[in-house]
């Protein structure tokens, strides 16, 4: 390796945070307390999600839904396949790992989450400690602060942010691995960096911004004057490169990426200093706190708050400058939460939220380096002892925001208090759209048909609460209002499969054949996996006589389903029957009793016997029909004789 690793280690740079008094030695043994408290109070506060379920938030793209990880040997289909337009293969891996054990059961799901949360936040424990050079107090508060902090609950207590609790394990550890290799200055310490850094890749694509905050690490270690401080970071700068274009392929796919020419210009440029206000000003003052923050309306003028956000970036730059020499962990921290918030700053706006609480789990390390710093100043003033009032400042802030992760981590118990929550904390149509959704799902459609339209009066752009609307419209038999909010979702987005799908089951049902076959085609080509394509333009098939497309596209829906339907299999022998391909017919009708016995298929098979001269079976079967509640005609039983 270079020697200018060794002249480095001659003439150490003087150390920011050295105190001008004596400070007390600390023992090796002694700070191990520290840590532990942390992981101990974080796993009591924690305990809510251990009672918690799924939510209808991407839980079931991820896992309920989602039939790749319902096996390990699906391996192929599992690291290679993005979800909601991310590529992190290794995090579906152990949810794969999860299912294998307790299937669906959400509990271990959240038991994993935690367990991981546990291990990052004794990383940020040691990798602090080492980055300061044996602060265990600076290290103890920033891990205390990381632990508790109810910002962190989404990245913990939602099942599918398992790839943000679990980059971000390799992500640490790979710092506090490059802080040996620059001790060391061993290849194999350099080699063990960057086979973490690609875990955290395949985790989660965020950690693309790894090698930049090595760079930080390199500026508070006073190496950005040495060149082979860049040469290192080729490695990490080709790799992130790739996964980049990678997730940006995934998302132009899943759609995710665009929306920008929603807003003028300015609005953007505001909407990046709105978010490095509000994670820092969520860090001080943690309250109201929900899982969804939207967009200004698009029609009104900004809030004050994001013309504000400007100043506040400015402020910050300013308190860069200011502390880049003679402060340099400030500026540090600085520097590491503005580089792990460069991802997530909507100047060009994804997705539907201008910030979400997930997007601060890393960031607010840099956040609380600040008062972990100041403690540490003060703690070393007392000559390494905690007074009085510094223990009563540790006690109270850590049971104020113990309390308010507990309470929390309760808003993830389930899919309804989740968007209760978000909707008595910051009203939107996304909150009142998933509410929605739940009502739906209970029955209860005058109450969802009420979230829906509370979304829409909000956002008229709302496309999932004009589908879903549209859809107790399409079961109430109101087709033409069904239509006119499908139309609409098509008019803001020519691609949306489900509109389009919807739609064309909604033209099946006014008679309008040619076009719901038109639209069922084009819902088919956008999304071949389509749920229930298939099975509606099969229906729509078998109504118009074109049984044999109608047994394709049944058979194509079982297959997209990963699973057999005995209603489905009726239906095809109902089209064999129809074509009077009674061997057919009768052959997957077996199949259906065998799978469900219900009386509806008994009654079905024993006219198939009957068709083919099988009097005593079709008695049989009639007879087996009628004692399970099916009702047969006594003409038909009459005829098959005593």
């Amino acid at each position: 390796m270079s020697k200018n690793y060794d002249k480095t280690k001659k003439k150490p740079a003087k150390a920011p945070l050295q105190s001008k008094k004596t400070v007390i030695p600390v023992k090796k043994s002694s700070f191990y307390w520290m840590p532990a408290i942390c992981v101990i109070l974080a796993f009591i506060i924690y305990t809510p999600v251990f009672k918690a379920g799924f939510v209808n938030w991407d839980d079931d793209d991820y896992v309920v839904k989602n039939y790749s990880i319902t096996s390990l040997g699906n391996f192929k289909e599992i690291v290679s396949q993005p979800v909601q337009g991310n590529y992190h293969p290794l995090t579906m891996l152990t949810l794969a790992a999860n299912y294998a054990i307790t299937g669906k059961n959400a509990g271990s799901y959240h038991i994993v989450n935690l367990l991981i949360h546990l291990l990052n936040i004794l990383l940020v424990f040691f990798f602090v400690k080492r980055l300061t050079g044996n602060k265990p107090w600076l290290a103890f508060i920033v891990a205390l602060l990381f632990a508790v902090h109810p910002l962190h609950v989404e990245s913990v207590g939602w099942v599918s942010e398992r790839k943000d609790v679990l980059f971000s394990f390799f992500f640490l550890a790979g710092l506090l691995q490059y802080l040996k290799f620059l001790e060391t200055n061993r290849i194999s310490k350099y080699l063990f960096v960057f086979g973490l850094f690609i875990l955290s890749l395949l985790s989660k694509p965020t950690a693309i911004i790894f090698p930049i905050v090595l760079l930080a690490i390199d500026y508070y270690k006073g190496r950005l004057n040495i060149s082979r401080t860049y040469y290192e970071k080729i490695p990490f700068v080709l790799l992130s490169l790739v996964l980049a274009l990678m997730t940006i392929h995934a998302q132009k796919l899943q759609g995710a990426v665009g929306g920008a020419d929603l807003f003028p210009v300015h609005f953007r440029f505001f909407f990046g200093f709105y978010g490095i206000m509000m994670y820092a000003a969520k860090a001080i003052w943690p309250f109201s706190l929900c899982t969804f923050y939207p967009f200004p309306a698009v029609n009104n003028a900004l809030p004050v708050a994001y013309f504000f956000s400007l100043l506040f970036g400015f402020a910050l730059f300013a308190a860069f400058i200011f502390t880049y020499r003679k402060y340099k962990l400030i500026a540090f921290g600085i520097l590491f939460y503005l580089v792990n918030l460069l991802l997530v700053l909507q100047f060009m706006p994804v997705g539907s939220a201008v910030i979400a609480d997930r997007y601060a789990y890393l960031p607010l390390i840099g956040v609380f380096l600040v008062p972990g710093y100041f403690f540490q100043q003060y703690i070393d003033a007392q000559k390494g002892k905690l007074p009085v009032a510094g223990m009563a400042i540790l006690v109270v802030t850590s049971v104020i925001l113990s309390a308010l992760t507990f309470k929390q981590s309760a808003t993830w118990k389930d899919s309804a208090s989740l968007w209760d929550n978000a909707i008595r904390v910051s009203p939107s149509s996304r909150a009142y759209s998933n509410r929605g959704l739940i009502y739906k799902r209970e029955n209860n459609y005058d109450k969802a048909l009420e979230m829906y339209n509370n979304a829409i009066k909000l956002n008229k752009i709302e496309k999932e609460a004009l589908i879903n609307r549209g859809n107790i419209y399409f079961n109430r038999k109101q087709f033409e209002l069904a239509i006119t909010d499908y139309n609409m979702v098509i008019s803001l987005d020519s691609v949306n499969q489900k509109a389009i799908e919807n739609r064309g089951s909604a033209y099946g049902a006014l008679g309008k054949y040619e076009r719901a076959i038109s639209d069922l085609n084009k819902a088919i080509q956008l999304n071949p996996k389509t749920e229930n394509g298939y099975a509606n333009r099969a229906v729509l098939f078998q109504t118009i006589n074109r049984h044999p497309e109608a047994i394709a596209d049944f058979y194509r829906h079982m297959e997209v389903n990963h699973q057999q339907s005995a209603d489905i299999l009726n239906s095809i022998a109902i089209s064999y029957l129809r074509q009077k391909d009674f061997k057919n017919a009768l052959k997957v009708l077996t199949q259906t009793i065998d799978l469900d016995p219900q009386g509806i298929y008994y009654r079905n098979r024993a006219l198939v016997y009957g068709e083919l001269g099988r009097r005593a079976e079709a008695k049989a079967d009639a007879l087996k029909a009628q004692s399970l509640g099916t009702i047969i005609d006594p003409k038909f039983l009459n005829s098959l004789g005593k």
